[in-house]
């Protein structure tokens, strides 16, 4: 009792606050993610299907007993659902220490960080499927420390559904079990159904990443893959008072034939290979959170600390393992800085949401932002052999203040998504088509399409006087300047765009 009793108080707390959240929260983020995700559910309750959707459904599926609910009541749902996860992230994260021997008053504490830490803190806010990543990366933990190979490759497969970069979960799980010819058969039958039968519902739901593949294969002028993966190393480091590379780098190694052994290497695998992952599709963009990217291994965010927060309090951790985590830390402050010149655009908080605080203080500058990054990590490597409370009060602070600052943020966000999509109401139960130009923002779209789902959604350029599917369009008011006689609908009250009627099916 002693040992559960504060991680199931924690977890009740964690439920009751992302449900109200959850329920009070407004409209979706202003990212296409989250809609795309919802159409999955929607195409159930009959939506239209889109073609060659570049999101996994998996999300979607999970959702889809409620997909006949209108849009704004299927996303609060999803939110709940987010929520509900979050809270079951907290009592896996304690049976996960506990496997590790951490002590009762570890286990409090690791109880305590999955329930401030913003890889989960935001679950409510945000409908996408990172939270059910970061449980099933601890469930996969959980069950190979007690040998259920079977329903390891069974989650490590079904977990490709929810997002393409869940393949480092395969990849990992595969390297770790081929260490032993009967944990490879166990683990191959698991892994080997489940995985056709997400290749099948990829198939049938059209959602084949091949344009997130052929992006990958296209690089940008900005940075490129090495400096978008150290970057997200500091991420990593900064969001967790530098435990998360530590620990990191004490699963790498102590990877081996083990069974405490094999748990380290799945986790520490599955992270080295997002890392390098992310890397390579993170390069060429031109935004400065590309440099430090935290949504990607911010799933690991959380696994992570927990094992370098045991191994330093159980004196486990290794010199060599500190200064070789210093070390690189300070390499990747090296290369980020130097190709800090190569981004323009100013940085998204909802990619950087495990510091966003350390962006606010230090006003969004990149390379303040990176060398106090480093700053944290090297806090950590230098006081951790001594104690743990130190680089835990470094991420006490950056976990609660970025907290703070994402739910204000996103509470805001979801107040504008509400006002940026109002007139889907006045769209006609007869039209058949909805047309978005150019000119409105690129996930305004994806607002009207969570409304109106039965519908389709085209992207024009009035400009160019091509024939329309539909006589609605949402545009700015300069965008119809050339479409003759064309009708004010409706504006929207936080947006610059609205809906107008056209007179005709072309503009000069």
């Amino acid at each position: 009792m002693k040992y559960d009793y504060v991680p199931r108080c924690a977890a009740l707390g964690t439920l009751a606050f992302h449900t109200v959240v959850a329920v009070t929260h407004g409209g979706p983020v202003a990212v296409p993610d989250v809609s795309a995700y919802l159409s999955i559910a929607q195409w159930f309750g009959g939506g239209i299907a889109l073609s060659d959707l570049a999101y996994h459904p998996g999300y979607g599926l999970l959702l889809a007993p409620f997909g006949t609910l209108d849009g704004s009541t299927l996303h609060t749902v999803a939110l709940v659902l987010n929520g509900i996860v979050a809270s079951l992230c907290v009592l896996l994260a304690a049976a996960f220490a506990r496997d590790l021997g951490a002590s009762p008053k570890i286990i409090s504490l690791v109880a305590a960080i999955s329930v401030v830490h913003p890889a989960l803190s935001t679950s409510s806010r945000i409908a996408w499927p990172e939270p059910i990543l970061v449980g099933l990366l601890l469930v996969t933990a959980l069950l190979i420390r007690r040998e259920r190979w079977i329903w390891v490759g069974v989650i490590v497969a079904g977990s490709v559904l929810l997002h393409p970069r869940a393949i480092v979960f395969v990849i990992a799980g595969l390297i770790v079990s081929a260490t032993d010819k009967k944990t490879f058969i166990k683990f191959s039958s698991g892994l080997v159904p489940v995985g056709l039968l997400v290749l099948g519902l990829l198939h049938v739901t059209h959602t084949w990443p091949s344009a997130r593949v052929s992006a990958a294969q296209n690089l940008g002028e900005g940075p490129g893959p090495v400096s978008t993966l150290v970057g997200q190393w500091l991420a990593l480091g900064a969001t967790t008072g530098g435990l998360a590379v530590l620990g990191l780098g004490f699963a790498l190694f102590n990877a081996d034939r083990s069974l405490a052994g094999k748990v380290h290497g799945f986790i520490s695998l599955s992270a080295a290979g997002m890392l390098a992952l992310g890397g390579w599709v993170l390069a060429g963009s031109e935004r400065a959170d590309t440099l430090l990217y935290g949504r990607y291994i911010g799933v690991w965010a959380v696994p992570l600390t927990i094992v370098g927060t045991v191994a330093v309090f159980n004196k486990r951790l290794r010199r060599n393992v500190s200064l070789s985590v210093l070390a690189v830390s300070l390499c990747s402050l090296a290369i980020v800085v130097q190709t800090s010149s190569q981004v323009e655009d100013n940085s998204r908080t909802i990619m950087t949401l495990g510091m966003s605080a350390i962006w606010r203080l230090f006003d969004n500058d990149l390379v303040v932002v990176c060398c106090v990054s480093v700053a944290v990590i090297a806090i950590a490597c230098l006081a951790s052999r001594a104690t743990l409370w130190l680089p835990l009060t470094v991420l006490a602070l950056v976990a609660v203040s970025s907290t703070v600052i994402n739910h204000r943020h996103l509470n805001e966000v979801g107040e504008i998504a509400d006002g940026q999509a109002a007139t889907a109401d006045l769209v006609p139960h007869s039209e058949l088509c909805l047309l978005h130009d150019r000119s409105t923002k690129s996930y305004s779209m994806w607002l009207y399409r969570l409304k109106l789902p039965e519908i389709e959604h085209r992207r024009v350029d009035l400009a160019t006087g091509q024939n329309f599917c539909g006589q609605y369009v949402i545009a700015l008011p300069s965008a119809v300047q050339g479409c003759a006689a064309a009708q004010l609908v409706g504006t929207e009250p936080r947006a610059s765009w609205g809906l107008w009627k056209l007179s005709s099916n072309s503009c000069n």
